[in-house]
């Protein structure tokens, strides 16, 4: 009988046990049949988010969406009530959804030099990807031909941009044109003329040449150049072993001389010989006290010769080989206006 009795108690303590054991699990998400404690739905997808809500007798509320970089865009960003609170059925729980982060819009930089594209980029939180190089005449050297992703398009800060640069016109294969013996602004305008560029000029000594006229030069007649090969001169003058700067054939020299007040007009005559035999510059009546204003190149020796009422008045000498040429009234073209002279230059001698 004791035996019995002993058995008897023990299952039936096991049972409260039990008993109990499932009755805390069950209270510890539910208060009452009509309370729930509210899980943690913070990074849980919108998707998983309703149908959890909706199992357990609740209704979501999406209260906003807003930009975020840490929690994955279309999942939860906060919960209110927060995530462990009691809350009965058919309550409301009101939910912010994630945008993912944010993204700026691509600036276009296209024919945009590649300095200021890479400005442009850092600018607008984007980082400079992969770029390349290719040759391109429609979009000039070091300037932004293409890029990836397309301007105007959207992409997370700090996004690859790749570029495509251009190398400038592709250089087109030539030969070097034979221009011994020529005056020297003569050969300028040919070398100009096949979209060539001198690069040093020099001066040589030949008493059996005309000064001004090409010694000798590199690359040699017939050889194959490019637009970007560099063309040395040797120029027959006085001097040897003076380098002239070949920015000088591209400008120009006003020369003004002031004629003495007085009442009646007088005859001017300039002459000079820059382009191999004497020509005049100018040869009119001008009043007293006007001024005599002749544009000359700045690159070839010039002697220019003044006369007044047929009388020699006075010579001006530009060299070309000298940095500083003492000759009283004169000042760099880019110094006066245009609209008053009339230009002479190398690029208007023509074969």
């Amino acid at each position: 009988m004791k035996s019995i009795l002993k058995y008897a108690f023990f299952f039936t303590t096991a049972f409260i046990i039990a008993g109990s054991i499932a009755y805390y699990s069950v209270s510890l998400f539910t208060k009452s049949a009509d309370e729930i404690i509210l899980p943690e739905l913070t990074g849980k997808n919108i998707i998983y988010v309703l149908e959890t809500l909706t199992s357990m007798g609740l209704n979501a509320k999406l209260h906003g969406t807003q930009y975020n970089d840490d929690i994955l865009k279309y999942s939860v960003i906060s919960q209110d009530p927060r995530p462990g609170a009691t809350i009965k059925k058919g309550r409301d729980v009101t939910i912010y959804i994630s945008k993912g982060p944010k993204e700026n819009s691509i600036p276009d930089l296209r024919q945009t030099p590649l300095k200021q594209a890479l400005i442009l980029l850092e600018k607008n939180e984007f980082t400079k990807g992969h770029i390349s190089y290719t040759y391109s005449s429609k979009t000039p050297e070091n300037h932004i031909i293409g890029q990836y992703p397309d301007p105007f398009t959207t992409a997370l800060k700090g996004s690859f941009c790749k570029l495509l640069v251009s190398r400038g016109a592709n250089p087109t294969g030539m030969v070097m044109p034979d221009i011994d013996g020529m005056r020297l602004e003569k050969a300028a305008a040919i070398i100009k003329d096949h979209h060539l560029h001198i690069s040093k000029i020099i001066s040589g000594n030949d008493l059996n040449k005309d000064p001004g006229t090409i010694l000798s030069y590199t690359p040699q007649a017939g050889s194959h150049v490019t637009a970007s090969t560099p063309i040395s001169l040797v120029v027959n003058s006085s001097e040897n072993n003076k380098i002239m700067a070949p920015d000088k054939l591209k400008n120009a020299i006003l020369i003004t001389h002031s004629l003495d007040p007085g009442f009646l007009k007088r005859h001017i005559r300039v002459e000079t010989d820059m382009l191999g035999p004497i020509i005049d510059l100018y040869n009119e009546y001008m009043k007293p006290g006007e001024d005599i204003k002749i544009l000359v190149p700045s690159g070839i020796y010039t002697e220019i010769n003044i006369f007044i009422d047929h009388r020699f008045e006075k010579t001006i000498i530009i060299d070309p080989w000298k940095e500083d040429n003492d000759t009283g009234d004169m000042i760099l073209w880019e110094s006066s206006h245009l609209q008053f002279y009339q230009p002479i230059l190398p690029d208007l001698v023509k074969n």
